[in-house]
C-alpha cells in the first residue's frame, strides 16, 4: 500500500511538473523573441556551471529549514503563517549576538549564535500557541498577525540603532569572517551550512516518526480529541510544535546570513517563509522529502534569473512561470491534505 501511495505521488508530481512546464513554455514563446533559448536556459541554467549550481544548492538551504518549520506545524494540525516574521526576527537578534561575539572561538560563536536564533524564532511562534490555548485565538491568524509586526520592528532598528553608517542600504555592520561557514564551490554562494541543513532534516525524520514526542505529535495532528483521551497533553503538544517550527524558521534565516550574506540586510529573507510552507506541501510533510522539495523550488528560482540573464526573458515572466508550477502542486498537495483532516474530523 506504502509503495502504491508513492508511486500514485510521483505520478501525479510528474504529470504536475510537466503540465506547469508546457504553461510557462506556452508563455516564453509568446513573449520571447528566441524562445528556444529562454527556454532552453531556464530548464537547464541552473547545472550549466558549477557558479549557478552551487547558487542553486545555497538557495534551497533556508527553504529545507522553512520547510521543516512547515513540516512540524502542519504535523501536529497547528497552522504558522508567520515563518517569515519569525526567521527574520530571529536572524536580527542572532545577528546583534553574532557582532559581540568577535574574538571567540569558531566552535563555541557558532553554535551560540543558531541557539540565540532557533530560542528566539521558537518563542516567537510558541507565544500564538499561548494565545491558542489561554483565549482560543486562531493561531493561524495570530502567527501571521505576530510575525508580519515582528518585520517591522526588526526593519526599525535595522534603519536606525542597528545600521552600518557605511552602507548604502539598510543592514547591520559585517559579522566576523571566523563566524561565517566556510565555502564550497566557490564563487558560487555555497557555503557549508547545507550539511548542517542535512542533519537537521535527517534529525527530524527519525523524530517525528521514531520518538515519544514525534508519536504525540501526528496522533495529536490527527485528531487531537482522541489523543486527549489517550492521555496526551494536546496542549502541551501545540506549544513545543510551535516552538520547534519558529525554531527552525530562525535556524533558516540565520544559516542564510553566516553562510551567504555575511550580516543582515532589510528584507534578505523575502517569501522564505511561505515559500517554505509551499515546499512542506509538496514533500507531504515527509522531513526527508522537504530535501528534493527545496531543491526544486531552488532549481526553479535560479532558472528564473539564469534567463531573465542570458535571454530577453523579464523576471516578471519568470515568476509568472514558477507560480504556474507551484499553483498546481501545492493545490493538489492542499485539498489531499484538507481531505484529511475533513476524514479525521468525520472519524470523531
Amino acid at each position: 500500500m506504502f509503495m502504491k501511495v508513492n508511486r500514485r505521488w510521483l505520478k501525479v508530481f510528474l504529470f504536475t511538473l510537466v503540465v506547469a512546464f508546457i504553461c510557462g513554455s506556452v508563455i516564453i514563446l509568446t513573449t520571447s523573441k528566441n524562445p528556444l533559448t529562454a527556454i532552453r536556459w531556464f530548464c537547464l541554467g541552473p547545472v550549466s556551471n558549477t557558479y549557478f549550481l552551487g547558487n542553486m544548492l545555497s538557495g534551497s538551504i533556508p527553504l529545507v529549514l522553512t520547510g521543516l518549520a512547515a513540516v512540524i506545524a502542519f504535523s501536529a494540525g497547528t497552522f504558522n503563517l508567520g515563518l517569515e516574521g519569525q526567521l527574520y526576527f530571529a536572524t536580527f537578534c542572532a545577528t546583534i549576538v553574532a557582532l559581540h561575539l568577535e574574538g571567540l572561538v569558531r566552535s563555541f560563536s557558532i553554535p551560540l549564535i543558531l541557539f540565540v536564533a532557533f530560542i528566539v524564532g521558537g518563542l516567537a511562534a510558541a507565544f500564538s500557541g499561548v494565545l491558542k490555548i489561554l483565549f482560543r485565538v486562531d493561531e493561524l491568524l495570530s502567527s501571521f498577525l505576530i510575525g508580519q509586526a515582528l518585520i517591522y520592528i526588526a526593519d526599525y532598528f535595522l534603519n536606525g540603532p542597528f545600521r552600518d553608517p557605511f552602507a548604502g542600504l539598510s543592514a547591520s555592520k559585517y559579522i566576523s569572517g571566523s563566524m561565517m561557514f566556510s565555502k564550497i564551490l566557490p564563487p558560487s554562494d555555497l557555503h557549508s551550512g547545507v550539511f548542517v541543513a542535512i542533519a537537521i532534516s535527517v534529525v527530524v525524520y527519525f523524530v517525528l516518526r521514531f520518538s515519544n514526542l514525534g508519536y504525540q505529535i501526528k496522533v495529536t495532528g490527527s485528531n487531537h480529541d482522541f489523543a486527549h483521551y489517550g492521555g496526551i497533553k494536546v496542549h502541551w503538544v501545540w506549544l513545543v510544535a510551535l516552538f520547534l517550527s519558529g525554531g527552525m524558521a530562525g535556524l533558516g534565516g540565520t544559516i542564510d546570513v553566516l553562510g551567504v550574506h555575511g550580516r543582515m540586510m532589510k528584507g534578505f529573507s523575502f517569501g522564505y517563509g511561505f515559500n517554505g510552507i509551499a515546499v512542506a506541501l509538496i514533500a507531504r510533510n515527509n522531513p526527508i522529502s522537504v530535501i528534493p522539495s527545496a531543491l526544486l523550488f531552488s532549481y526553479l528560482e535560479v532558472g528564473a534569473q539564469v534567463s531573465s540573464i542570458m535571454a530577453d526573458v523579464t523576471p516578471e515572466v519568470s515568476k509568472i512561470v514558477q507560480a504556474t508550477i507551484f499553483y498546481l502542486i501545492t493545490a493538489e498537495s492542499l485539498a489531499d491534505f484538507l481531505i484529511g483532516k475533513k476524514v479525521a474530523a468525520h472519524g470523531r
